[in-house]
């Protein structure tokens, strides 16, 4: 809708002054590569952080948190401000959203209580009933995970409610990978805290399938530039939870059907993100 419309030009225009003045003097450089390496050794050595992933380096987090910082404060204080993280499944994109998160830092200095948040798409997959009753419905089943077997319309109203509505909280639901299906009520967005929203996901930036309306919303969108191939194989290995399939059919679905939606989500991603960073996963 006209209301969810932001002027790119002038969002254009901000960004590329705040980056020219965050561009690093080589004074700063080493300050800033050893201040992310003790963020990294941090990270792994606190156990409130043992979700983090033992294969993921933090490398563009620091710097990209500082310029989300300035762009925020610069920008209008009478709604969030939104940020499209995007990156394919094994990317570390989840990963890199929480430390970006915890960068960001608190309100008021409590710790305990973060200025941002992340809101993941996830838990916009079509449910598997919904999926069950369709025409094509083995088709889909067997895609699951691909763009035209999620929700883009719930997902847009959700984000544009957080954006531009008054309610005070606002929740969008996970997705049990376990179970296989949506669980609601599972994140939750806090009006008057949280000032940075991350909505993180493969999708956000995809040009068909009703995910075109999608890229409006945001005021700053990364790409997560990583190896398809790696995280093909990382994928060959976490998926083994979906339920109904055989360690060797997971391996033949992620290299035919997971591999086409990283493709995809890459193709749109490079040519529409405002930034694109290197995956620190390995």
């Amino acid at each position: 809708s006209d209301t969810c419309a932001i002027d790119y030009s002038s969002k254009e225009e901000k960004a590329g002054e705040i980056i020219s003045s965050l561009t690093p003097k080589e004074a700063d450089r080493t300050e800033l590569k050893d201040r992310e390496a003790a963020i990294s050794a941090s990270l792994y050595m606190n156990p409130a952080t043992g979700k983090i992933a033992s294969n993921l380096v933090v490398t563009w987090e620091p710097a990209v948190a500082e310029i989300l910082d300035r762009m925020t404060r610069l920008s209008n204080p009478n709604r969030p401000f939104l940020v499209g993280l995007v990156g394919i499944p094994g990317s570390g994109k989840s990963t890199s959203a929480e430390i970006v998160t915890s960068l960001l830092g608190s309100v008021n200095g409590d710790e305990d209580d973060e200025r941002s948040i992340v809101m993941p798409m996830d838990g916009y997959h079509l449910p598997l009933k919904t999926l069950a009753e369709s025409d094509n419905a083995a088709d889909l089943i067997y895609r699951r995970g691909a763009p035209d077997t999620f929700d883009p319309a719930s997902l847009y109203d959700a984000i544009c409610e957080i954006a531009y509505g008054s309610n005070e909280t606002v929740t969008m639901p996970g997705f049990d990978h376990a179970v296989g299906d949506p669980v609601p009520n599972q994140h939750t967005f806090v009006r008057s805290k949280h000032k940075i929203v991350i909505v993180e996901g493969i999708y956000l930036l995809h040009d068909a399938d009703g995910w075109e309306i999608m890229k409006r919303l945001f005021d700053w969108t990364i790409y997560i530039d990583a190896d398809i191939d790696a995280c093909i194989e990382r994928l060959k290995i976490r998926n083994q939870c979906i339920p109904g399939y055989t360690p060797e059919e997971i391996a033949k679905r992620c290299d035919i059907v997971d591999r086409r939606n990283a493709e995809m989500s890459r193709d749109s991603a490079r040519k529409y993100a405002s930034q694109i960073v290197k995956s620190g996963a390995s």
